[in-house]
């Protein structure tokens, strides 16, 4: 079977001219000759930037020689799609920027013509050629037309990545990945994932004036509501700055007065003694700190174990501002996770025994927060906490505390880890777990495989493409 029966051309398609210019040129190499490129500017980008496309005699479409010293690098923002390239053409050495377009028109169509920041532009990079444009200036842009060169698997793969329903794009495709350069990735994508953390730690920092002590206080906070009442423990934390709570840090009941009362759980008539001297310490306390609790619709008990009731995160929360001595900051100080762990190994308070809410008793059972939920604790607020004031303050020994904190810790429990594990990635620390979590979630879920180094590796793998010759 010839190159035209096994990829035929659709109706409507290539003329004869060009489809035997195509074979001809590479008889040997099953190439892509649809005329059409419905995948994306995206993929033409990797294509060109991977060198994923035969270079052999390499011209652009007036037939000038071309030889790509350096394709250039892809960028998001504004602007010719790749930087920092270096071509030459005909001899002459260029230095710049290269743009990608499916066809040459797009460029006018964008409007390009017009724009002074396109001035810089070496190589004008397209999947056909079907018009000469300019710049501002009225250059002619050289043209390098990539229909004839692109291989067919490397756009099947890329297509199959974008179609497969398993847990992740690449998961019938995992096993051709080489082990030892996945590492690498992933450690690069746990650093994504607590840059990512610090925008949000940053964006907090600042509206607390800058207060590392009131910023782990919020994130601890938010950490006790685990997914579900985060948000609503972010609003306890607003609602009852740390200061104050630390003015009665040897004082339980009022730690837990002024906790409850702001969370808005004590706006109601109890039976029983213990909700009722809460009720009456929380007023007293209230009018003298001029507080205004946080509005109670936002918390949610349904569908949730009894542990894990906001009214057990709280009074837990309430034992892990009691136990520190020197307030919360020390445990940005400590390098080991036994310490740690030590700090957070708490029980709720006695009444919280027989109790999962007020005015409703239940089997005496000690409410403890336990190493798992400790471990939660570390890996969502202390880790992004010393992560992200290591950036903000240019110590980088905070920093690296974080990073040694996820080695020593064992990997959280849950659906995506056992998926990976399904796939023969297990996480066997909380830094290879996290990782797994940012390329799922942040990856694999939006089908970047492109931006991926799994979908990069196979990609290139997907096909030898000879160098220049």
């Amino acid at each position: 079977m010839n190159t035209a029966e096994r990829y035929p051309i659709p109706a409507g398609g290539l003329d004869d001219e060009r489809t035997m210019r195509v074979v001809r040129t590479f008889p040997s190499r099953p190439l892509l000759l649809e005329p059409g490129f419905p995948y994306g500017e995206d993929l033409l980008q990797f294509i060109w930037a991977s060198r994923l496309f035969e270079h052999h005699a390499l011209r652009t479409t007036d037939g000038r020689s071309v030889e790509v010293l350096k394709p250039g690098r892809i960028q998001r923002n504004s602007g010719p799609d790749l930087l920092d390239a270096q071509i030459r053409i005909d001899g002459q050495l260029w230095a710049g920027t290269v743009e990608v377009h499916l066809r040459s028109s797009e460029w006018n169509a964008h409007g390009h013509q017009f724009d002074p920041a396109y001035e810089n532009v070496v190589l004008h990079v397209v999947y056909e050629h079907d018009a000469e444009v300019r710049t501002l200036r009225g250059n002619t842009l050289p043209t390098v037309e990539l229909l004839p060169r692109i291989s067919s698997e490397s756009i099947a793969l890329h297509y199959s990545l974008m179609r497969d329903q398993g847990f992740v794009p690449c998961a019938s495709k995992l096993g051709r990945v080489n082990k030892d350069r996945l590492s690498p990735w992933l450690e690069r994508v746990l650093v994504e994932r607590l840059e990512r953390k610090t925008v949000e730690v940053e964006s907090l920092y600042k509206n607390l004036h800058g207060d590392a002590a009131e910023t782990l206080y919020h994130l601890l906070a938010r950490a006790f509501g685990l997914k579900v009442n985060a948000e609503p423990f972010g609003m306890l934390a607003h609602a009852i700055p740390l200061r104050t709570v630390q003015k009665y840090r040897d004082d339980a009941l009022r730690t837990e007065a002024l906790l409850f009362g702001q969370a808005g759980l004590l706006q109601v008539d109890f039976v029983e003694e213990y909700p009722r001297t809460l009720q009456q310490e929380h007023a007293l306390l209230a009018r003298l700190h001029h507080l205004r609790p946080a509005p109670v619709a936002a918390w949610k008990f349904g569908r949730m174990r009894p542990v894990n009731f906001p009214t057990i995160r709280i009074a837990q929360l309430a034992q892990v501002l009691m136990r520190c001595e020197g307030g919360i900051p020390e445990m940005l100080q400590v390098d080991r996770v036994e310490e740690l762990h030590r700090m957070l190994d708490v029980s709720a308070s006695s009444y919280w025994n027989t109790h999962y809410q007020f005015d409703s008793p239940t089997a005496s059972k000690p409410k403890r927060l336990g190493r798992v939920g400790a471990d939660h604790i570390i890996i969502n607020a202390i880790v992004p906490a010393l992560f992200a004031l290591g950036r903000l303050q240019g110590d980088q020994r905070l920093a690296d505390r974080a990073m040694d904190l996820l080695e020593q810790l064992p990997p959280e429990s849950n659906a995506v880890l056992a998926g990976w594990a399904g796939l023969g990635l297990v996480a066997d620390t909380a830094a290879r777990g996290q990782a797994l979590l940012e390329l799922k979630n942040m990856y694999c879920s939006a089908r970047r495989c492109l931006s991926c180094g799994v979908g990069n590796q196979l990609l290139r793998a997907s096909v030898q493409v000879p160098q220049d010759r």
